[in-house]
């Protein structure tokens, strides 16, 4: 009886895997529509352009040298187009669907899919791009209100490594040497 038991149970947990793939198949491909829908790969490639576009203006701000903005402006531009290159959506795009599929069901994806087809979702897919340099502004703006904080910090920091005996930390009294 003991066998017939655990056979039925093998059976059973045999017949569940291949539907749990098929629902777990379904919900990436809904996954997939709804990423397409909310223009992810578009609002990923124009956040980074408005993050080098709000770095630059940042660098102009600081009141450092054009030479060392031109420096500066340059480095971060070859950070911003490495970090573009190597968080492309086509790197992404797997672990998005898989973020997606894992978090919201088959019926919670297909009705985030319904709004976003609805004319309320397309007005607000037309309309966030709108909202994303809005808040990219406010960031900017308070930005600019905490650089001469983070300024300040910094060279307290190098200062301090500077003045900091050799070998020992920053903030770490020296010790005398011993007499033997």
């Amino acid at each position: 009886m003991r066998k017939v038991y655990m056979i039925v149970l093998v059976m059973a947990f045999a017949l569940a895997l291949p539907v749990r793939a098929q629902e777990k198949d379904a919900r990436r491909a809904l996954a997939e529509e709804l990423l397409e829908l909310m223009n992810v790969q578009e609002a990923i490639e124009e956040s980074f352009e408005a993050v080098k576009q709000m770095q630059a203006s940042q660098l102009k701000s600081m009141g450092i040298s054009e030479e060392a903005t031109d420096r500066a402006q340059l480095m971060q531009g070859q950070i911003m187009d490495l970090l573009a290159k190597e968080l492309s959506w086509d790197k992404l795009k797997d672990d998005y669907i898989g973020i997606y599929a894992g978090t919201f069901t088959e019926e919670e994806l297909k009705g985030l899919i319904d709004f976003y087809k609805s004319p309320v979702g397309q007005k607000f897919i037309s309309k966030n791009p709108e909202l994303m340099k809005k808040t990219m502004a406010i960031t900017q703006k308070q930005m600019a209100d905490i650089m001469p904080k983070i300024q300040q910090i910094t060279m307290e920091g190098m200062m301090d490594e500077v003045e900091a005996p050799s070998g020992v930390p920053s903030g770490t009294p020296a010790e005398a040497p011993k007499a033997e």
